[in-house]
């Protein structure tokens, strides 16, 4: 007791709790982080038992404490102690034999609470547990990834002096991407993603990335690299990813950087595979093209009347010029120079009348054709003949308005044929019950930047403001014996050769379709 008397201040400077007490729990000293953590003073402590200060329940669970003591001289055990206000701690106990000054008899114990840091542990291993069940549950592939020997790469890189811009970098040494994914390992994957990746043994996927990366899709790694550095919290692209035995699958790879753990160099990865997604895409894309071919088909029919006049024009031409030769041969001396000139009108005639035939056969076909030059103004001049006698019967004005000079389109001349004349005929047939004295329809192209312009006015009755939002779909109609299909064909025909077309009504009356395709 004297050292303690001697050392009292000594003991107050330590931060954990520190409490003497005799073999039968007399306290003899306390010290402040004693008082800090239970509530009553050095005073109220000193001279009670701590059967008197914790209750005689808490001090039952020290008899593991007594008996450690008497076997090694020394005992450790976590248990809850009661504070002056009621609450309860759990502490971390440690029991020395003997006093401070040696002399048999007296206990030290030293005493650090561990609520926080335990209540912090269990969250932490119940949020573990939430996430490995998660991890392993999802029906998505999930990667654990180590990112952090990319990261060093990178700072080299950089701290060369070399690399100014890594987009650029990247993009001009694809060689550097591979090693980055070589860099990058594999910690952990869940069950998904051995199914969807591997051979069914975890432990062969725990190396590199690279080998799950086709060389096409290094530019996706590449732009997953840059929103890592450039502090983006996650990426998502789609791509084409490999299995461990070399097939490729579309896939919606996705990235995420949480910064609490991408720090640590930590990065977790989902994968998706949109196989069956891209290949139902492909089928719906594949019907709609049949659906288009039969509407095709079907309106072939209701141009008939047009095809016939068209076919017999040049057939009428044909047969007049042979007869007209046939009498230039008859006369006592041949006229052998218009005999020529009029079997040159003949075989123009039936070329004009072959090429008549063959576009109708080859939008009757279905089959391929392959994209080529044409010129859109020769398509609407094309297109203004082959509806001459729609324009006749209707009474309508034609106003073309063909800037010169425009560049050449890639395309298939007959499909693009078919979208002018599917827009000339439907402002042709707005403008059938229009009484107006003056029918028009203008057919306008110009170039706007690197792209040619076709626009199509009537001056009808306009577009409903209702049907502006569905005029493009399958089967919607305004007339009724209409299928419905003809702004639909045009639509998938523009969109396939990469351009837009767009609906709207003209100040003053009458409706615009405006077509815009890429120009070579």
């Amino acid at each position: 007791m004297d050292f303690l008397a001697r050392h009292d201040d000594l003991i107050d400077l330590v931060h954990e709790s520190i409490i003497v007490h005799s073999a039968d729990g007399l306290i003899l000293a306390w010290n402040s982080a004693s008082e800090a953590l239970y509530g009553w003073s050095k005073g109220e402590a000193v001279g009670k038992t701590l059967e008197d200060i914790f209750g005689p329940v808490g001090e039952t669970k020290t008899r593991p404490l007594r008996d450690q003591l008497r076997a090694e001289g020394r005992g450790h055990i976590e248990m809850c102690r009661r504070t002056r206000d009621g609450a309860t701690r759990l502490v971390e106990i440690t029991w020395a034999g003997g006093g401070l000054d040696g002399s048999a008899g007296e206990i030290v114990e030293t005493g650090r609470d561990v609520t926080e840091s335990r209540a912090a542990g269990d969250a932490l291993r119940k949020s573990e547990h939430r996430y490995r069940n998660l991890f392993q549950a999802m029906a998505a592939s999930f990667w654990e990834l180590d990112f952090s020997p990319v990261g060093e790469l990178l700072y080299l890189k950089k701290k060369s002096g070399l690399v100014d811009n890594f987009e650029r970098y990247f993009a001009e040494n694809p060689g550097f991407v591979r090693e980055l994914m070589r860099e990058t390992r594999v910690v952990d994957v869940n069950d998904q993603t051995v199914t969807l990746f591997g051979r069914g043994d975890k432990a062969e996927m725990l190396g590199t990335v690279e080998p799950f990366w086709p060389e096409t899709s290094t530019h996706i790694y590449a732009a997953a690299v840059l929103s890592a550095i450039g502090g983006k919290l996650n990426y998502s692209a789609q791509t084409m990813l490999r299995t461990i035995e070399g097939r490729e699958f579309p896939a919606l790879f996705t990235a995420c950087y949480p910064p609490d753990t991408f720090n640590k160099g930590t990065l977790l990865v989902g994968v998706i595979d949109m196989s069956r997604e891209i290949e139902a895409q492909r089928r719906a894309a594949q019907m709609q093209s049949d659906m288009a071919h039969a509407a095709r088909v079907s309106m072939l029919g209701e141009l008939a009347a047009s095809i016939a006049h068209e076919v017999n024009q040049p057939l009428a031409a044909i047969s007049a010029n042979a007869e007209a030769g046939l009498r230039w041969l008859d006369r006592d001396i041949p006229d052998l120079r218009e005999v020529k000139a009029l079997t040159s009108r003949i075989a123009a005639d039936s070329r004009r009348a072959a090429s008549i035939i063959g576009r109708i056969r080859a939008m009757a076909s279905g089959s391929k054709v392959e994209s080529v030059p044409v010129s859109m103004n020769d398509m609407i001049s094309d297109a203004a003949i082959f509806l001459r006698s729609e324009i006749q019967k209707r009474d309508v004005r034609v106003s073309l308005s063909l800037s010169s000079g425009l560049p050449m389109l890639l395309g298939d001349k007959v499909q693009l044929q078919q979208v002018i004349v599917n827009l000339a005929m439907n402002a042709l047939q707005a403008m059938g019950g229009d009484q107006s004295a003056r029918r028009v329809l203008v057919l306008r192209t110009r170039s706007i930047e690197s792209r040619v312009v076709l626009e199509v006015e009537d001056n009808g009755p306009g577009i409903h403001p209702d049907h502006l939002a569905t005029l493009f779909d399958s089967f919607f109609t305004t007339r009724p014996d209409g299928m419905g299909m003809g702004l639909a064909i045009a639509r998938s025909i523009v969109q396939g050769a990469g351009g837009t077309i767009v609906a709207e009504n003209r100040e003053g009356g009458g409706a615009r379709f405006t077509v815009s395709l890429p120009a070579i």
